[in-house]
């Protein structure tokens, strides 16, 4: 449904002064502009602190909403290259930078919408964020969701959500599909999705400690959500990349890594990292250079620079295989 929102303002965001005089007014802040863009807005937060201190305002909270690991600690550490060094350190301690677990979808918008400023969002609207990372008062917010354990949170995002979505990416190519909710009901598919995150999901309560009811509640309301045919999310979106997506600390080789940690088989997601090797898109650069160097440098040195997985280790050996058999 429609719902219009009111109330609301526009401040360029390279009108310095502008920006600082509502940081400097403002009782809670965020940032969603990419993890690219935080070198750029940094000068501005800055400026805000700068002014607030000044005011002597109370501290402010910058909600850190980026997917990037530590993005609140990055973000922080940008900001404080602009202010100035003899007050740096007491500005900072009235600023908090807590990160956020951003979780809610987004489909592909129209190209050429209807109203200029309207947005198509799925309604879930849970954000935990980073609740030793806040400094003073922060104001209710529908969603928000401080949590003490905020290093289990960003896991389970990465390694369910993420890798979740991974699967229905590189296995929904590997079967022609063109969108990720048809993955989801192939007969293919959807028991492999399922066994990986029953691996992900088991190594995740034994690792932090979930209730392992609230996990099984969790993902069945993930299983849901990625049923959405209005989000329109292709299998190629969710596939490219794979070169990210394949790092040692990523959704699919970080998340086997943890099975192995806690004991854990990783079969499933095995297959899913041997699919997304397979991964060949001629339209995605990252594909073109994995195949590329899969070709020229082989398989086991690929496994080695991409992935972290050195020659004679039990998972690459599981890789290997699985890799050979899709071939």
């Amino acid at each position: 449904c429609d719902i219009p929102i009111s109330g609301v303002r526009a401040v360029h965001g390279k009108d310095v002064a502008h920006v600082a005089e509502e940081l400097a007014a403002c009782e809670v802040a965020c940032t969603a502009v990419g993890a690219g863009a935080l070198p750029h807005v940094a000068p501005a937060i800055a400026a805000g602190l700068l002014l607030r201190y000044s005011r002597e305002a109370p501290p402010l909270n910058i909600l850190v909403c980026e997917n990037l690991h530590e993005a609140g600690k990055v973000l922080r550490d940008l900001v404080a290259r602009h202010l100035p060094a003899d007050r740096r350190d007491d500005i900072l301690t009235r600023a908090g930078f807590p990160q956020a677990v951003v979780s809610r979808m987004v489909p592909i918008q129209p190209a050429v919408p209807p109203e200029p400023l309207m947005i198509r969002v799925e309604a879930y609207k849970r954000l935990p964020i980073d609740a030793s990372a806040i400094v003073g008062r922060l104001p209710d917010i529908v969603g928000v969701e401080p949590v003490t354990n905020f290093a289990a949170h960003e896991a389970r995002k990465l390694f369910t959500h993420n890798c979740g979505h991974a699967t229905l990416g590189y296995l929904g190519w590997e079967q022609g599909y063109t969108y990720g909710y048809e993955a989801l009901a192939s007969p293919v598919v959807r028991p492999i999705l399922d066994a990986v995150l029953s691996e992900t999901g088991e190594a995740l309560i034994r690792r932090f400690g979930f209730d392992r009811s609230e996990h099984e509640a969790h993902v069945a309301d993930l299983l849901e959500r990625f049923a959405n045919v209005e989000l329109g999310d292709t299998c190629f979106r969710l596939a490219r990349d794979p070169i990210r997506k394949l790092g040692p600390q990523d959704r699919l080789v970080g998340a086997a890594r943890l099975c192995e940690e806690t004991g854990v088989e990783p079969a499933a997601v095995v297959q899913v990292i041997a699919a997304a090797l397979r991964f060949d898109s001629p339209d995605d650069h990252s594909a073109v250079e994995l195949q590329k160097r899969i070709r020229e440098e082989g398989l086991s040195l690929v496994l080695r620079t991409v992935c972290g997985l050195e020659p004679g280790e039990n998972l690459t050996r599981m890789v290997e295989d699985a890799y050979r058999k899709r071939g």
